[in-house]
């Protein structure tokens, strides 16, 4: 028997896996560099009228020159793809419902809740009333985002991981994705809208009255016509700068964590009308945030609660109808087909709908329907009016597009060469005939349904108020409206954001960035000397002497800000843990809502200081 030469075959294998390893060095590395834009050269991009010219300044943030608005957005729809195709795509998934097809089974709750919504479906089935300029405009962002999708040039390497090419965008994606976005703002406030829910059913009545007046308690964004997590934005009137100019900033507090972030900033120069910077969403051709040169415009969500929780009988001798105000009305079902990859069949859903929304729940007397402010208002005016805030050149043209945008819910701020400074609130507020929130309502009853939503040019604003600023960071916009706004909203950030601005005269940019990066808890501020006594009370002086020192900073490097979010997370286990919410972690939207009241927080005094002491980690 012949021996193997060990040696040979040795020196074979490493020569093959080091000649492997180098193609796949270099491959790899060519194939990542031709994917990447392209910052310099030229190139074509079909459908110009006229040449383009893109510059990129040096933190690659681009700006765009063209001779049309057709032009400028179809070269940011090229942008857009180009350096955000694979987030594009995401959220495309999720508006559609169509993760799981990426991912697997692991996005198929998400797919199913998306459908349950029907954004895709409600734009395809009910196609939008948009103006041909609009859809002009439209179509040539989609056209500029598959000249990317088309060209011949590595996508990023994420499909290439996932093993998924990226079908051609149309406008019906787009406008599912602006429909989409009008309900996203509702999921940043989803915690404290399932919380406070779950507190009234827990309840009852009076704890579903004692919610009702929280807004009262806090800082409305309108003066009388007289920071916890929080987007915020604020703007000084010239009397109250140095420079003599109106100042204007905004944080919509977003994770900074993303990689890539939701932002894209660009410049988009037109020779027609567009004109502006600011900070635009890839897979919409328009400026969310940002000025063009003669207003400027920033927003935050403003968490009204634009739902409504019903129960209906079914009508007699039949589970396929309800009743309600008017009589027997059908329960429509349809069949919903979901790809799964890594599966040969598709899961199949029924969804169940009502002419009063999303039949969320079903038993043997009934269903549970959810109406949302959504499934009633025109989808394409949130691209419309977008579109016309960018071109907007005084309040009177801003206010008229900010005030109608379908059924999206955000705070406008608003700042004008001409040193005007304003708020307005976009929320298609429902004209409620009813004062109970937060709990399921008879829908048989026609007094607790909406005699439809007050008028845009209704809807809450502000102009150059006497106190010379104007902010807001989710909180209510203003508590002496003449309709009910219940809602979700946060009070923290706005009594500290009230406290800066009136802190003194007048203020410079560097005083506004300061303002923008304090990291002042004003919950740390409520609670830290109660904090500080009961460690005083158990023997740990060091403890408290440090807590009463502390100026509320929620600093990284904080050992006392640490020990101070740690207790907050562990407090609300003692003082709901044994109480009627199905899940004790729902009070603690309810402790920090009331610990913005100016009275001592009630929380306080249900937590009996031996059981604190026992079980919080900041006492024991």
């Amino acid at each position: 028997m012949s021996k193997i030469p060990v040696k040979r075959v040795f020196i074979s294998t490493m020569l093959s896996l080091t000649a492997l390893l180098a193609a796949a060095w270099f491959g790899g590395r060519m194939y990542l560099e031709n994917s990447l834009l392209v910052m310099q050269g030229s190139g074509p991009l079909a459908g110009l009228s006229q040449p383009v010219e893109v510059l990129f300044d040096g933190r690659g943030i681009p700006r765009i020159y063209a001779a049309s608005d057709a032009d400028a957005v179809r070269t940011l729809g090229w942008l857009h793809a180009s350096e955000r195709l694979f987030q594009m795509e995401l959220l495309r998934a999720v508006a559609r419902g169509e993760v799981s097809e990426i991912i697997g089974p692991a996005g198929l709750e998400s797919d199913v809740l998306h459908r349950q919504y029907g954004f895709a479906r409600r734009i395809e089935d009910t196609p939008p009333a948009i103006t041909p300029e609009i859809s002009g405009l439209l179509h040539a962002y989609v056209d500029g985002i598959n000249a990317r999708i088309g060209a011949d040039q590595p996508l990023p390497p994420s499909f290439l991981l996932l093993g998924h090419t990226p079908r051609a965008w149309t406008v019906d994606d787009v406008l599912t994705l602006a429909f989409y976005q009008s309900w996203y703002p509702n999921t940043l406030v989803m915690r404290l809208s399932e919380a406070w829910r779950e507190a009234a059913r827990a309840h009852g009545a009076a704890a579903a009255d004692w919610l009702k007046h929280l807004p009262a308690w806090g800082l409305p964004s309108i003066p009388a016509q007289r920071m916890t997590e929080a987007s915020n934005t604020w703007t000084l009137a010239p009397s109250r700068s140095a420079s003599g100019h109106a100042l204007h900033a905004a944080d919509p507090h977003l994770d900074y964590t993303m990689a890539p972030g939701l932002w894209y900033i660009a410049g988009i120069h037109s020779r027609q009308t567009l004109d502006l910077v600011g900070v635009t969403v890839p897979g919409l051709p328009f400026v969310a945030m940002g000025h063009n040169g003669t207003i400027a415009f920033a927003f935050t969500v403003a968490p009204v609660d634009l739902g409504e929780v019903y129960r209906f009988d079914y009508a007699p001798d039949t589970t396929r109808a309800l009743l309600g105000p008017e009589g027997a009305f059908p329960i429509i079902e349809r069949r919903e087909s979901i790809r799964v990859r890594g599966q040969d069949q598709p899961v199949m859903r029924t969804i169940a709908t009502t002419r009063y929304g999303l039949v969320v729940d079903r038993d043997q007397q009934g269903a549970t329907v959810l109406q949302w402010a959504g499934f009633e208002l025109p989808t394409a005016k949130l691209l419309e009016n977008g579109i016309a805030i960018n071109r907007a050149g005084d309040f009177a043209a801003f206010r008229a597009a900010a005030s109608d945008m379908g059924a999206l819910s955000v705070n406008w701020s608003y700042s004008d060469r001409d040193g005007n400074i304003a708020y307005v609130q976009s929320t298609p507020i429902p004209q409620r005939l009813h004062d109970t929130f937060y709990t399921t309502l008879d829908g048989s009853d026609p007094g607790n349904h909406w005699a439809g939503f007050v008028p845009p040019e209704q809807r809450p604003f502000a102009l150059n108020p006497d106190q010379g600023w104007l902010a807001n960071a989710n909180n209510h916009s203003a508590v002496d409206a003449p309709w009910p706004m219940p809602g979700f909203y946060k009070h923290l950030r706005m009594r500290r954001a009230a406290t800066w601005l009136d802190g003194r005269e007048q203020f410079t940019p560097a005083d506004m960035q300061a303002m923008q990066m304090d990291a002042t808890s004003g919950r740390a501020l409520t609670w830290k000397n109660w904090l500080a006594n009961i460690a005083a009370e158990t023997g740990r002086t060091r403890v408290a002497d440090e807590l009463r020192a502390w100026d509320g900073v929620m600093n990284p490097a904080s050992e006392t800000a640490g020990l101070f979010a740690l207790w907050w997370q562990f407090l609300p286990e003692p003082l709901f843990g044994d109480s009627q919410l199905a899940d004790w972690r729902f009070g603690r939207t309810a402790q920090d809502v009331r610990a913005g009241k100016p009275a001592a927080p009630a929380s306080r005094d249900r937590c009996a200081r031996a059981d604190a002491k026992a079980r919080n980690p900041a006492a024991g």
